[in-house]
């Protein structure tokens, strides 16, 4: 029987004073304000303001922010912590990201025009809280000095077309996301029976039971939805600021973190003020050095542990601040990108990727290996995508990679699943820089290639170290197809073995594959039908670690397909 608690806003903490702010169209948000002299204002002076604007409930446990605002305050600063329209006690309408860009720039001013702001504010956030600082940066307010935004990016949870006549595969993510956090002003937590089909008859039963239904989801299914974030074009064409985007190295959201970072990179007035911090972490902040995390380390539930993260999650944005605020010795002294190396240590560099990391291949070989030079021949193989028995996504919960920290050494054993693996290694080495896997495919319209590289232990086991999927948009005759993957920074410890998984499949994850012009959330599951990649040869399918990027390669392809 399906079970929904709905959770309500929690109560405001006696060391901070509720006001309503108001927007220019009437209507007032609801934020917590944490300020030094509280009880007497006469003696504070005006200081900076560190803003954060969430839908999640500026009171609740979920995000901490009654300790969070404490933290900063402790630190210098004043804190302002606001429930987005229509989340909790703000008023308003529900709705993601509609108003957000206007509303960050209303707030800010807002701020600007109390006695204890000095006319800078900071923003700082995870995830949708993180994108809300961005689209106040759209906004353009010149006191918004500086972003840190955390887990996240400007197109948050919308599907990414690439240009090259593929797109990414949706995640589920978003629809469940708007059945659980923008029904109304609560939250309700549920659990999706992902294994009914069509795959939307589990959500309506949600509906069903609660008596109410989310206008954000039913606008998914009603051609262009509202209920999107401005396009990139719009951050690239405000005002530069200075921004420290966080990226985790497991955070299912770090594709939209990435496409961010790679447009800001190309842009001179955004480059000159971009700074990266790279993360071993997942959505949720869990740490890849305590994974699987054991009790003492869940910070949703232990304070001890909760406490122990917030110098890790916090500091960095406080240094970046200071700097930008002239606290500290400026950007100047902070180096452009720090990076931390799974399995190793923390890094410095000027550039991402870092200018030093070398150039990896490794060609797909037709005994399920990868090696270091192509086959001289080519060779076909193929999987056959079965839509009613599905890879299974990497563990419980995708916001939560580093929680439960699943093995993947099952998942080689399917016959859906093609296994590349590569020997051991005799010393450790670290692969750092972008992932990117071209394949020679040959699959229909509307197929999807899901590609997970591994780490395989002596023991056996089997981990993700990254992962990209793409779907075609048009057949593929053993044309090229870029799957990017991201970027890591990851250690291959002595006598572990890389390996790359190549499939059709990755659900609860990601949505199943439907034929062309279908909604993979109304259709039921097809027929079994086969995949083929072409390897060896003069145009290998092969992977590569290091400078690649998937414009580089595309221009390459572009370059070669010209000539001849």
């Amino acid at each position: 029987m399906l079970t929904i608690k709905k959770t309500g806003p929690a109560a405001v903490p006696h060391d901070a004073e509720q006001v309503m702010i108001p927007m220019r169209d009437g209507v007032r948000l609801a934020a917590d304000v944490y300020r030094a002299g509280a009880a007497d204002p006469a003696g504070t002076r005006p200081g900076a303001v560190v803003l954060v604007r969430l839908p999640y409930d500026k009171n609740g446990t979920y995000c901490f922010m009654p300790r969070i605002g404490r933290y900063f305050l402790a630190r210098g600063y004043t804190v302002v912590v606001q429930d987005v329209r229509g989340k909790y006690r703000s008023e308003g309408s529900t709705e993601f990201a509609l108003h957000e860009t206007d509303d960050g720039y209303d707030t800010v001013q807002w701020l600007t025009e109390q006695p204890w702001c000095d006319g800078d504010v900071v923003m700082w956030g995870d995830s949708y809280y993180g994108y809300t600082a961005i689209a106040a940066a759209i906004g353009g307010h010149p006191a918004l000095r500086a972003i840190a935004p955390r887990l996240t990016g400007s197109q948050l949870s919308t599907v990414l077309e690439h240009g090259d006549g593929t797109r990414d595969v949706e995640q589920t993510s978003r629809k469940f996301y708007f059945a659980s956090h923008y029904v109304d002003a609560d939250r309700y937590e549920w659990e999706p029976d992902w294994a009914r089909r069509p795959l939307r008859e589990t959500f309506e039963e949600f509906f069903d039971r609660l008596g109410r239904r989310s206008p954000n989801f039913d606008g998914e299914f009603e051609g262009e939805s509202r209920f999107v974030p401005p396009p990139l074009k719009a951050l690239l064409a405000a005002p530069a600021v200075p921004a420290l985007y966080t990226i985790g190295w497991f955070d299912n959201c770090a594709v939209w973190s990435w496409h961010d970072v790679r447009a800001l990179l190309r842009d001179p007035a955004w480059a000159a003020r971009l700074h990266l911090r790279l993360e071993a972490i997942d959505h949720e902040n869990y740490w890849l050095g305590q994974a699987p995390v054991a009790p003492h380390h869940d910070h949703t539930v232990d304070p001890a542990a909760l406490e122990r993260l917030l110098p890790r999650y916090l500091d960095p944005a406080i240094e970046f601040f200071d700097a930008v605020l002239g606290r500290s010795g400026g950007l100047a002294g902070l180096p452009r990108v720090r990076y931390e190396v799974c399995h190793g240590q923390w890094r410095e560099s000027e550039a991402w990727p870092p200018r030093q990391a070398p150039d990896l291949e490794y060609h797909l070989s037709p005994d399920l290996g990868l090696t270091t030079s192509p086959a001289p021949e080519e060779s076909v193989l193929g999987w056959t995508h079965d839509p009613s028995d599905l890879v299974p996504s990497a563990g419980a919960n995708p916001f939560a990679a580093l929680f439960d920290r699943a093995d993947l050494g099952a998942a080689g054993e399917r016959e859906d699943v093609l296994r590349f693996t590569g020997p051991a290694v005799d010393r450790d080495a670290d692969l750092v820089g972008t992932v990117t896997l071209s394949l020679r495919l040959s699959a229909p319209a509307g197929a999807h290639v899901h590609a997970r590289v591994l780490d395989l232990e002596p023991g056996g086991g089997a981990f993700l170290v990254a992962k990209g999927q793409v779907r075609l948009d048009a057949p593929a005759a053993g044309e090229e197809v870029i799957v990017d993957l991201q970027s890591i920074a990851y250690r291959l410890r002595a006598g572990h073995r890389l390996a790359l998984d190549v499939m059709s499949s990755d659900f609860p994850d990601f949505v199943a594959e439907c034929p062309p012009g279908a909604d993979p959330w109304g259709s039921a599951p097809g027929e079994p039908a086969t995949r083929e990649i072409t390897l060896g040869g003069s145009r290998p399918s092969c992977l590569r670690v290091g400078h690649w990027q998937p414009d580089r390669l595309r221009q390459a392809r572009d370059h070669r397909d010209a000539a001849s």
